[in-house]
């Protein structure tokens, strides 16, 4: 059995190539007889060859050397990647050299909660830790780590507790390993008040828009505290573990990225360059819905509510004006990292397709803005809390927002009140 480890980034260069020459040859000669077996038969059969004087065959019967066998060994090449599978040549994943091919996903919440237990039993641990509830609730929190994630995260959390001259590791220390993982350690800085607060009216503007129009999603971080370059963060997961994502998902979780820089205008009046990576992020949503998923703007019903024969008018109207707000915030996004790679960009290059995801994100915009402005209080009562708090963590969080309350609002686009002006 022969195991090779295909490096990410793959084989590209001279150097690589060469390499990959080197399997290639290794791999189809591996049956290949003995090589002096094979050289003594070949020399015998040219010698006979060439002496003109026995015939190859007489009849039936066969004089020269039969080619030898190959090789008796089972031999079976394997390899593993972490970059996609179409980023190898594909020389080596045709069928025949290494045809089949597997996909190994992160562990499902049940699997994490089973490495959990495996880990946790190895280490010393605040006894609540080993409640049904909180292993459930570690389980939720870390949606997409793999199994060396998991045990690092337990290894941290020891750490933790013994640099503070403590015999076992708690919550707290797990959730602060899980974030140092996620987001990087957590840098020792004060912020201006004023900056604080800015700070958590962002975040709370996700959290809340989250909380309305994400039902399906659980809360696990919402912080202020400096990491990495990020001034904050919110995190939340899916309840049960899904596979594909419909429309309403989608428009949800722009206006979750969105609800940042809407909480900003409604508090400030204006934006911060805080919101830079929400809307390359909400760019790129918009793109994808559009150009890969065929997921246009919500059509507007009017009906009853405006003349007949203006119908038309004020529907081109209201989307012209949809389109106006989400250019800007795709415009906002044009330097970034959202509009220089394919296909995002190629979406974007197109007119109607590029109008498409512009009226998306101002849909998307405008509900986000009416959602804080009626749940004003709310957003303000999670803000207060993150200030006070600076981190707070799955339970927490869910908490904090279920006492707040934030409802829907009801959106009138006829309503001039609720068009920014942007």
């Amino acid at each position: 059995m022969a195991r090779f480890m295909f490096p990410g980034g793959g084989m590209g260069g001279m150097g690589g190539q060469l390499a990959l020459n080197q399997l290639l040859v290794q791999m189809d000669g591996v049956d290949e007889p003995p090589w002096m077996r094979k050289f003594l038969s070949n020399k015998l059969n040219t010698f006979l060859d060439a002496a003109y004087i026995v015939p190859r065959r007489i009849g039936k019967l066969r004089l020269r050397v039969k080619p030898p066998r190959p090789r008796g060994e089972q031999v079976y090449f394997i390899g593993a990647t972490n970059v996609p599978i179409d980023a190898l040549d594909p020389a080596l994943v045709r069928p025949g050299r290494m045809g089949r091919h597997i996909w190994f996903r992160t562990p499902t919440k049940d699997d994490r909660r089973d490495i959990f237990d495996l880990y946790l039993n190895k280490v010393d641990h605040d006894p609540e830790l080993d409640r049904p509830e909180r292993r459930d609730e570690l389980a939720r929190m870390t949606n997409g780590y793999s199994p060396a994630m998991i045990e690092q995260v337990c290894s941290m959390a020891l750490t933790y507790a013994h640099s503070d001259l403590r015999p076992y590791f708690d919550r707290a220390d797990i959730v602060e390993a899980m974030t140092t993982i996620e987001s990087g350690t957590a840098v020792g800085v004060t912020y201006l008040d004023e900056e604080s607060r800015a700070t958590a009216i962002h975040e709370a503007g996700h959290a809340v828009t989250s909380h309305v129009y994400l039902r399906e999603l659980l809360h696990t971080r919402l912080s202020i505290r400096k990491r990495g370059d990020s001034l904050g963060h919110y995190q939340a997961m899916e309840k049960e573990e899904r596979f594909t994502r419909w429309r309403h998902d989608e428009v949800g979780g722009l206006v979750m990225v969105l609800g940042a820089m809407a909480a900003e205008r409604e508090f400030y009046g204006e934006n911060s360059t805080g919101v830079g990576g929400d809307v390359q992020s909400a760019t790129w949503v918009a793109a994808r819905m559009v150009g890969m998923a065929s997921m246009g703007p919500e059509p507007l019903d009017l009906r009853g509510r405006v003349p007949k024969e203006l119908i038309e008018k004020t529907e081109k109207d209201l989307m012209d004006r949809f389109e106006r707000i989400g250019l800007q915030i795709v415009n906002r996004a044009s330097s970034g990292s959202a509009m220089q790679g394919d296909p995002i960009a190629s979406v974007l290059s197109d007119p109607s397709k590029r109008k498409a995801a512009a009226q998306i994100l101002g849909q998307a915009y405008i509900t986000a803005a009416c959602c804080v402005r009626h749940n004003r209080e709310a957003v303000a009562r999670v803000a207060d809390a993150l200030v006070q708090r600076q981190e707070l963590y799955g339970d927490e969080v869910v908490a904090l927002l279920e006492a707040a309350d934030p409802v829907p609002p009801k959106i009138d686009i006829l309503d001039e009140s609720i068009w920014p002006k942007i």
